[in-house]
């Protein structure tokens, strides 16, 4: 299937009309066997640990089942592709919870590819991604694999073949990427989707940078919870980082720094201000300093 043609079945199903996607879903049959079959197939191509997920929404599947479809919120369904995950980590015999226990059984870090496959247009792409967890620092870090082992290779030379051999086009990252205002998804009722947003997952993407961010709540000398999160290139150089406080009574502050430490934006709520309730308050500190010099430099 060329290009072309994936960019006009996408308009057609995917589209501010929801009919052609209606027509669709409502002649599925949610009786396993697809899950079932691409188990298998995977499977038997590569002896990895494997995960394979449907993305529909539970609820959307189980009105259809119940003859219950005028219930079914046809701009809110989910997504109509399927989500594999191959491990690729040498010597690991399951998948265990495709987390905080996996990454532990692979020394601290797993390695992941993901498979995204529409259901609807024959089409896949594919990320390959590592997850580290660390129980005794408290926290979890994601970011993009930038080089496969010769035996990650060989795995993703067997995937691509099967795929091919099932008649999927792969599309790449520069492809995918691509946004027309003729296309909509879940949360992006306006239009201008990506093609990846329909095609496969509007909820996730392709992992590019490195996240770091800590597991459990840390609890502070004057009893406030913090969180924090930080964000990397690449390259593992610390471009933000995010830090998150709920107060003992209530309030909620976050601090943005910057890559040198400093405070770029603060976000505050106040669980209770005069009468009202959850008052939100934000000050993005550049903007404020860059208005303030403005009216400085005018009068």
């Amino acid at each position: 299937m060329t290009k072309p043609e994936i960019i006009r079945q996408a308009k057609h199903y995917f589209g501010k009309d929801r009919q052609p996607i209606k027509e669709l879903v409502l002649s599925y049959e949610f009786k396993g066997k697809n899950y079932k079959q691409w188990k298998k197939e995977i499977s038997n191509i590569v002896s990895n640990p494997n995960e394979v997920k449907f993305n529909l929404f539970e609820d959307v599947i189980l009105w259809i089942k119940d003859n219950q479809a005028d219930q079914i919120d046809w701009n809110w369904i989910g997504d109509l592709s399927w989500t594999i995950e191959i491990l690729l980590n040498q010597g690991i015999d399951k998948g265990f919870d495709w987390d905080k226990k996996l990454a532990l059984k692979c020394s601290g870090t797993a390695r992941i590819m993901t498979l995204f496959v529409s259901d609807v247009i024959p089409c896949y792409t594919y990320d390959c991604y590592y997850m580290t967890y660390s129980k005794k620092e408290n926290y979890y870090e994601f970011g993009p694999i930038q080089k496969l082992t010769k035996e990650e290779k060989n795995v993703l030379n067997k995937i691509k073949t099967y795929l091919e051999i099932k008649g999927l086009e792969y599309v790449d990252k520069t492809f995918t990427e691509k946004k027309f205002k003729e296309l909509y998804s879940d949360t992006n009722s306006d239009g201008n989707a990506t093609l990846f947003d329909v095609l496969f997952t509007d909820t996730n993407n392709y992992i590019t940078e490195i996240k770091r961010f800590c597991d459990k709540d840390i609890v502070e000398k004057n009893g406030q919870k913090l969180r924090w999160t930080e964000y990397y290139n690449k390259n593992g150089t610390l471009k933000e980082r995010i830090e998150s406080r709920w107060t003992t009574s209530g309030d909620y502050l976050k601090v943005v720094l910057d890559n040198k430490g400093q405070i770029s934006a603060i976000e505050v709520t106040r669980k209770k201000i005069g009468h009202k309730k959850y008052q939100n308050f934000k000050l993005d500190i550049k903007q404020e300093f860059e208005k303030q010099n403005k009216k400085k430099n005018s009068s």
